[in-house]
C-alpha cells in the first residue's frame, strides 16, 4: 500500500477527512434478476448459504471488512492489496466449488473488481472516486472472472505468479480519465493463491463458528465492563477447546450501540454463522445472565434464556451455557469432550475478580495501569494458589513488563515469568492458554525454539481455537527464521481474533512474521495497523523500524524510532541485543537496521 510518512501514520488529517490507502473489492450476482425471477425464494436461500459459508469467512479469513451490502453484491476493504487479491481469488474458487451440479441457467457466479489508493472511509460506508472504479471494473468482468486496476497490479508486483491479461486503458462510466486493467486467468477449480501458501479451508466455515460477545453489564456494575467480558472468558476457553468447533472472540470493537447488538452485521464482520450475546445484573451476590444464540443462515434466535442464582454459582451457570451452545451447534461432539475443554476453576471468587480486573489493565499498555495489574494478580495468587489463570497471566505481565522495556533486572524478570508459567502448568497440564505463555517464555526470553514448539504443539492439541496459542506461536517460528510457517500461524491467531481488544498484540506478530518472511511491505502495513490501534507496544514499533529500514524509508523509520524512545526512553541497542528474540544469524542484521534509524548504541 502507499507509504505514510510523517507524524501521523494513519494518514488522517485534522480538520480533513479521514481518509486510508485501502485495496477495495467491489462483487455482483451476475444476472441476479434472472435467477430471482425464476427461482426467487431459492435463490435467496442459496445465496444466504454463500454469504455464511463462503464469503463473510473468506473476507474475514484475510483480514477484510464489508463495508456494505446490497441484495446481490457487497463491498469490501483490506489494508493489504495482496489480501485483498488473495481474497478474490479464493471467494471465487469457493462459489464455484458451492455451486456444483446447479444447472448452468441457475448457477450462482459473482463478477469482481478491485481497485487501490486513499479513500474517504467513515464508520459505516466508504466512499471515492477508486470506489467507483472498483465497481465499474466488476461490471466488465466475465462470469466467475476478477479485473483489477493497475494500482492493485503495481502494489502486488512480483507476487503475482498468475497470468494477466493487459485490458489496455479502459473507458469507465462516469470515470473521465481511462483506467488501465488485468484480468486475472486464473481457472476457479485450482485457484493459486497468491504469494504464501494457504490451506483451501481457511476462511470457510465447514465445522460450526461462532463468535461470543461481551455480556453487557446492566444496573449498578454497568462501568464494569470487565465482568462482562470476564463472564464469557470461561465460556470461549470451553469452546476453544473442542475439536471441531471454529470460536471467534469479539470484544470491545463491536460495542453495543444501542440497547443490544445487531448480530447480523457482528457475525457478517466476524465470518461466522452464530452468535452469542448477553447481558448480565450483578446485584449483591446475586446474578442474573440473559443469553441468546443466533443462526445467520436462518436469521433466527435458537433459543434464548435467563439463568438466575448466586455469584458462588457463576462457574456452574458458564458450564450450563458452554453445553447448551454445543449441543444446539454441534451436537455430534460428546459430552466428554466438553468436559475435558473445561478450564480449572478458582476456589475463590474474589480471585476469579482480580484476575479479570488486571486483564482488563494489562492490555491498555499505559504504564500506570499495567503497574497496577501486577498487584492485583499477586492478591489473586494469594487468594488462591491453586487458580492456574492468576499465574499465567502473571507470566504474561512480566513478559510484557520486559517486551516493553519496563523491567529494571531483565533477566530476573525472565526467570520469573518462567517460574509462574510453569507453575500455572503444574496446577493444569490441559490449559491450553497456560500451556501456550509456558511455550512463549522459552521462546522469547530464553531462544529455546525446540522446548517452545513442543509445548506450543501440545497448547494447540488442548485449545485448537484458541488465539492467542496461535499468535505466540507464530513468534517462535519468527524467532527461528521460519518466516512462512510465522505468518500462517498470525494470521490464524488473527482470525480467530479479528477485532477484539488485544488485535493490536496479534498484529504485532503478523508484523513481525512478514518481516522474517521478507515481505516487508505486509509487515509495514500491519505494523502500521497496529499502531493505529494501540501506539504504545514497543514490539511493533522496533518490527516496523526493521521493515521501513529494509525497504529504504529512512525517514519514516527515523520518526518510528522517535516514537520508540518515547515511550522507552531507556532503550539502547546494547542492552536490547542481549535479549532480542531472534536466532543469531537473524539477529545482528536487525539491530544494525535500528541502528540506521538511529536508536542508540548504548
Amino acid at each position: 500500500m502507499n507509504t505514510v510518512t510523517g507524524s501521523n501514520p494513519s494518514g488522517v488529517c485534522a480538520g480533513a477527512l479521514a481518509r486510508r490507502p485501502l485495496t477495495i473489492l467491489a462483487a455482483d450476482v451476475v444476472g441476479y434478476a434472472r435467477l430471482t425471477e425464476a427461482a426467487e425464494a431459492e435463490t435467496h436461500l442459496r445465496l444466504r448459504h454463500l454469504r455464511t459459508n463462503v464469503v463473510n469467512p473468506g473476507v474475514v479469513a484475510f483480514r477484510g471488512q464489508i463495508v456494505r451490502n446490497t441484495g446481490d453484491g457487497f463491498l469490501a476493504t483490506f489494508d493489504s492489496a495482496l489480501d485483498g487479491l488473495n481474497c478474490a481469488i479464493h471467494l471465487q474458487a469457493g462459489i464455484d466449488e458451492d455451486e456444483q451440479g446447479q444447472a448452468p441457467d441457475r448457477k450462482i457466479e459473482l463478477r469482481m473488481g478491485l481497485n487501490a489508493g486513499d479513500f474517504i472511509v467513515e464508520p459505516d460506508d466508504i466512499y471515492g472516486a477508486g470506489v467507483n472504479i472498483a465497481a465499474r471494473l466488476e461490471q466488465l468482468a466475465p462470469p466467475g472472472g476478477i479485473l483489477i486496476s493497475a494500482a492493485i497490479r503495481d502494489h502486488v508486483g512480483a507476487a503475482i505468479r498468475v497470468p494477466l491479461e493487459d485490458l489496455g486503458d479502459l473507458r469507465l462510466k462516469n470515470i473521465v480519465r481511462p483506467v488501465r486493467a488485468f484480468a486475472l486467468r486464473v481457472p476457479s477449480a485450482t485457484p493459486g493463491l497468491i504469494g504464501l501458501e494457504r490451506s483451501r479451508t481457511t476462511g470457510r466455515a465447514r465445522i460450526p463458528s461462532i463468535v461470543v460477545l461481551p455480556f453487557k453489564s446492566l444496573g449498578s456494575d454497568a462501568d464494569g465492563a470487565y465482568f462482562g467480558n470476564g463472564i464469557v472468558e470461561d465460556i470461549i476457553f470451553s469452546l476453544a477447546g473442542i475439536k471441531g468447533l471454529l470460536v471467534i472472540a469479539r470484544t470491545s470493537a463491536l460495542t453495543y450501540r444501542s440497547g443490544s447488538p445487531d448480530v447480523q452485521t457482528i457475525g457478517e464482520k466476524a465470518g461466522v454463522r452464530y452468535v452469542l450475546s448477553g447481558n448480565v445484573r450483578r446485584t449483591g451476590q446475586h446474578l442474573r445472565i440473559g443469553a441468546e444464540l443466533a443462526d445467520l443462515q436462518t436469521n433466527s434466535v435458537i433459543w434464548a434464556e435467563r439463568y438466575d442464582g448466586e455469584l458462588a454459582q457463576l462457574f456452574e451457570l458458564q458450564d450450563r451455557l458452554a453445553s447448551r451452545i454445543v449441543w444446539s451447534i454441534a451436537p455430534r461432539v460428546r459430552e466428554a469432550e466438553l468436559a475435558r475443554a473445561r478450564r480449572k476453576r478458582p476456589s475463590s471468587m474474589n480471585a476469579y475478580d482480580l484476575v479479570m480486573q488486571a486483564i482488563d489493565l494489562i492490555y491498555r499498555m499505559k504504564f500506570a495501569e499495567f503497574s497496577r495489574a501486577r498487584r492485583l494478580l499477586e492478591q489473586a495468587i494469594e487468594l488462591d494458589d491453586s487458580y492456574p489463570a492468576a499465574y499465567t497471566y502473571a507470566a504474561l505481565w512480566h513478559i510484557h513488563n520486559v517486551n516493553q522495556g519496563w523491567a529494571h533486572d531483565q533477566q530476573a524478570e525472565s526467570r520469573e515469568a518462567a517460574r509462574l508459567a510453569a507453575a500455572a502448568v503444574e496446577r493444569d497440564p490441559t490449559d491450553g492458554f497456560s500451556l501456550a505463555v509456558y511455550g512463549h517464555t522459552k521462546s522469547v526470553l530464553f531462544r529455546d525454539f525446540d522446548a517452545a514448539i513442543a509445548i506450543f504443539d501440545r497448547a494447540l492439541d488442548a485449545a485448537p481455537s484458541n488465539a492467542m496459542a496461535w499468535a505466540l506461536s507464530s513468534g517462535t517460528y519468527t524467532y527461528k527464521g521460519d518466516g512462512a510457517s510465522a505468518v500462517a500461524r498470525a494470521e490464524r491467531g488473527l482470525r480467530l481474533s479479528p477485532a477484539d481488544t488485544q488485535a493490536f498484540f496479534y498484529l504485532a506478530f503478523l508484523c513481525a512474521a512478514h518481516y522474517v518472511n521478507g515481505t516487508y511491505e505486509q509487515s509495514v502495513i500491519w505494523g502500521r495497523k497496529g499502531m493505529e490501534l494501540n501506539p504504545n507496544l514497543c514490539s511493533t514499533l522496533r518490527w516496523l523500524i526493521g521493515s521501513l529500514i529494509a525497504l529504504g524509508h529512512v525517514e519514516d523509520a527515523r520518526h518510528a524510532a522517535s516514537e520508540l524512545q518515547r515511550i522507552q526512553p531507556r532503550f539502547c541497542l546494547l542492552d536490547y541485543g542481549r535479549w532480542c528474540p531472534l536466532a543469531k544469524e537473524l539477529r545482528s542484521e536487525f539491530l544494525e537496521r535500528l541502528a540506521l534509524a538511529g536508536l542508540p548504541e548504548g
